[in-house]
C-alpha cells in the first residue's frame, strides 16, 4: 500500500493538530482490483459549427452538410470492468456503455434538425474500448482501431472526438481521474503529467496536464479532495497522401504505357488528405476519494477544432475530387459514482 494512512486518519491528526480541515501531505494512487466492476453515471453535451465544401463522397456515404449548427445531449451508465493489466502494478479498465435519450437541436443547411434524423456527422456510436492504467492513473495503453489508419475518423465525422486517434479530452469514454504524482501531496499542491501517445505522423501527440489540489470537500458523506487539471494537447498533423500514393501504386497494373505512367504520377502530385486538430483544451475538476482510491465525481469541459483537406481520384472515374471540412467542436462531461467497490 502507497498511502501511509487512512485519509480519515490524516484529517483528524490535522484538525486537532491547526483546527482547520488541512491535511497533511499523503501518497495517492488510484485502488483497483482484479474483478471490481464501476459504474459512472455520464452526461454529455456538445456543441458543433461546422462547415464544408467539395465531394463528401470519398467520406465512404457520410452524409456532411455545407454548413451546420448542432447541439447534442445525452446520457449513459458506463460500466468499467478491472481486470489484471499485461505488467504488474498495472490494470486493463475496459468501457463499455452507450448514450440514450440523445437530443439533438440546430440547422443543417438552414434546415432543422432533430432527434429523429441526425445527422451522421453528429451521431454517437456505443462505447466499447480497452485502456491499461497503472496505480498513479497514468494511461500505458489505450484500446483502438489500430489496424486501420482511418479507424474512427472517417467512418463518422462525430467519432473524431474518439476513436483510434481522439484529440485528448474529448473522448468521453476514458478512465476517470487525473493522472495523481509519485510524491505526497495536499491542499494547494500542484503537479504536471507531460504525456505522449503515437500518432498517425512521425511525431507523437503531446499532452501537458498539470494538476492542483485545490480544496477538502464532503461530497454524499465522504470527505473528497478537489483536483483541478487543465489540460493541452499539442497540434495534431498528418497527411496519408504517401500512404494512398503507395496504395495506389501497389493496384496500379504492371504493363502501363509510359504515357500512362506520367498520367499517374501527374495525378499522384495533386494527391492530398491532411487532416489537423488544433490544440486542443481539457479543462476538468475531479472530487477524488483518497481512502477509497477512486474519482467519486469529475466534470470537464474540452474544446478543439478539427480541419480536413483532401484531394484523391474518384474510385470509379479517376477523376480528382477535392473535399474541404472545417469542425468546431465544444463538449462538456459530467461522471458521478453509482455503484462499485468503495474501499
Amino acid at each position: 500500500m502507497k498511502r501511509l494512512l487512512s485519509f480519515a486518519a490524516v484529517l483528524a491528526i490535522a484538525l486537532t493538530a491547526c483546527g482547520e480541515p488541512s491535511p497533511e501531505a499523503m501518497q495517492l494512487s488510484y485502488s483497483l482490483t482484479s474483478g471490481d466492476e464501476f459504474q459512472y453515471e455520464v452526461g454529455l453535451e456538445q456543441h458543433i459549427e461546422m462547415t464544408a465544401s467539395g465531394d463528401a463522397a470519398m467520406l465512404a456515404g457520410e452524409d456532411v452538410p455545407g454548413e451546420a449548427s448542432v447541439d447534442i445531449a445525452g446520457t449513459a451508465t458506463f460500466i468499467h470492468a478491472i481486470s489484471d493489466g499485461p505488467e504488474p502494478g498495472t490494470h486493463e479498465v475496459h468501457i463499455t456503455g452507450e448514450f440514450a435519450d440523445v437530443s439533438v437541436t440546430g440547422t443543417a443547411d438552414g434546415e432543422p434538425v432533430d432527434s429523429a434524423d441526425v445527422p451522421d456527422f453528429a451521431a454517437m456510436e456505443p462505447i466499447d474500448v480497452s485502456v491499461v492504467v497503472d496505480e498513479q492513473g497514468n494511461i500505458i495503453h489505450e484500446g483502438g482501431d489500430s489496424d486501420n489508419p482511418l479507424g474512427g475518423m472517417l467512418g463518422g465525422l462525430g467519432a473524431l472526438g474518439g476513436g483510434a486517434n481522439p484529440a485528448p479530452g474529448l473522448d468521453p469514454a476514458k478512465f476517470v481521474g487525473p493522472p495523481l504524482p509519485d510524491e505526497e501531496v495536499t491542499v494547494g499542491d500542484t503537479w504536471t503529467d507531460e504525456v505522449e501517445t503515437p500518432g498517425l505522423s512521425e511525431d507523437p501527440i503531446t499532452t501537458s496536464i498539470p494538476s492542483t489540489v485545490t480544496s477538502v470537500e464532503e461530497l454524499e458523506g465522504v470527505e473528497v479532495l478537489v483536483i483541478d487539471s487543465n489540460a493541452t494537447t499539442s497540434l495534431i498533423e498528418f497527411d496519408l497522401a504517401e500512404f494512398f500514393a503507395g496504395m495506389f501504386g501497389a493496384m496500379a497494373p504492371e504493363s502501363t504505357t509510359p504515357e500512362e505512367t506520367a498520367e499517374f504520377e501527374a495525378m499522384m502530385d495533386q494527391l492530398q488528405f491532411l487532416i489537423s486538430v488544433d490544440d486542443s483544451t481539457a479543462d476538468s475538476t475531479t472530487w477524488f476519494d483518497a481512502e477509497a482510491g477512486l474519482a467519486r465525481q469529475s466534470e470537464t469541459a474540452a474544446a478543439s477544432n478539427i480541419s480536413m483537406d483532401m484531394n484523391i481520384p474518384d474510385e470509379e472515374t479517376g477523376v480528382m475530387s477535392g473535399f474541404v471540412m472545417d469542425m468546431t467542436l465544444d463538449q462538456d462531461v459530467t461522471y458521478r459514482l453509482i455503484s462499485g467497490p468503495t474501499g
